[in-house]
């Protein structure tokens, strides 16, 4: 083999190794992306639904209607008694003794009052219920065993006597009134600290005098 037969198989050579190496390399960088980095993973869409945020519905509540009672007015003693019809209280006040049973349930309304440790004329007072209730305490601490307190309520026209009430020593009485209109008390005290007397009428009868015509 003469020198430039060597020379040609020397050439192919280094071309096929070149050739090699830049295949091998071509490769090499293949595998070292492959293995340098994680294949990426599509996210799906997620679509996120806002929740509306419920209401909170308060109830309308009614309006409670309360009634207006009436301010029980004070009733005095007169100072001119000797202008009525009858100012003397009767002889025998022991038939007023007796006491009505007061109604079972608080549904009275009071109207007007008398108190007072002195006896006396009332003034003239208008009553407009059917049906009311003499309503009587009487408090005799000082002397408690010469106390007594008698009560007669008159009619203002003619001084016809409609009730009493006679309480010895202290206590408390109870008296229905079946008359209405224009009248007043005659009072009798002795050795009496304090009386009330409360006029009131069921609750029901104040209504139907309160309630337009």
């Amino acid at each position: 083999m003469d020198k430039g037969d060597i020379y040609t198989l020397i050439g192919g050579f280094v071309v096929i190794l070149v050739v090699a190496v830049i295949a091998n390399h071509g490769m090499i960088s293949s595998a070292s992306a492959g293995t340098g980095s994680s294949p990426t993973v599509p996210v799906p869409s997620v679509s996120v639904t806002q929740m509306p945020t419920p209401l909170t519905v308060v109830p309308t509540q009614t309006p409670t209607v309360t009634q207006t009672l009436p301010v029980p007015y004070r009733i005095t003693l007169t100072n001119t008694p000797f202008s009525y019809p009858a100012i003397h209280l009767p002889d025998h006040m022991e038939t007023y003794g007796v006491s009505n049973t007061p109604p079972r349930e608080n549904t009275s309304v009071p109207f007007a009052y008398v108190d007072d440790s002195r006896g006396g004329l009332t003034t003239i007072f208008k009553v407009p219920y059917p049906i009311w209730a003499l309503n009587i305490s009487v408090t005799a601490n000082t002397h408690p065993q010469y106390a007594t307190f008698d009560m007669v309520l008159c009619d203002a026209k003619t001084g016809t006597i409609i009730t009493g009430a006679e309480i010895l020593s202290s206590g408390t009485m109870y008296k229905y009134v079946r008359n209405s209109g224009s009248m007043y008390m005659i009072i009798g005290v002795s050795s009496v600290d304090y009386y009330q007397i409360t006029l009131e009428t069921p609750l029901s009868y104040y209504e139907n005098a309160s309630s337009p015509a």
